[in-house]
């Protein structure tokens, strides 16, 4: 099958949603997703045998998984993960930075909705953009 080629704008403050949801399908082409996911292990090992082959094709798949979502997040975010090995790791610290949960990240995006207000010579559109 022909690799395709894609196109992802990098992850910053602005755009977790979309950039989780294009990064997961290029995974899933990539045939990594299972290994963010965790449901994908290495290959264990039987006896003193294991499949050298099966191995290299795992770790290959395991680095690349950490690559791609290390190289579409925008160099400032990248402290985030930098120093991690594993794309699932990165992946969990990404969604607890840009999707925590927690009562202060409510009340700040509350509070940085209630306080956005529309320009003078600003566009209704451009206006609700900054809503969204």
């Amino acid at each position: 099958m022909e690799s395709m080629n894609f196109l992802i704008k990098p992850l910053d403050s602005t755009n977790y949603a979309t950039w989780c949801s294009d990064i997961k399908v290029l995974l899933l082409e990539r045939d990594c997703w299972d290994i963010v996911t965790e449901r994908e292990a290495a290959p264990v090992v039987k006896g003193d045998e294991i499949d050298a082959r099966k191995l290299k094709e795992f770790n290959l798949r395991f680095n690349g998984t950490y690559a791609t979502i290390y190289m579409n997040v925008s160099p400032q975010y990248r402290t985030i993960i930098v120093g991690l090995t594993s794309g699932a790791e990165a992946w969990k610290k990404l969604k607890n930075h840009f999707q925590s949960d927690s009562r202060a990240r409510v009340m700040a995006l509350k509070h940085e909705f209630f306080s956005t207000v529309i320009e003078p010579d600003e566009s209704i559109v451009l206006y609700a953009s900054k809503l969204s």
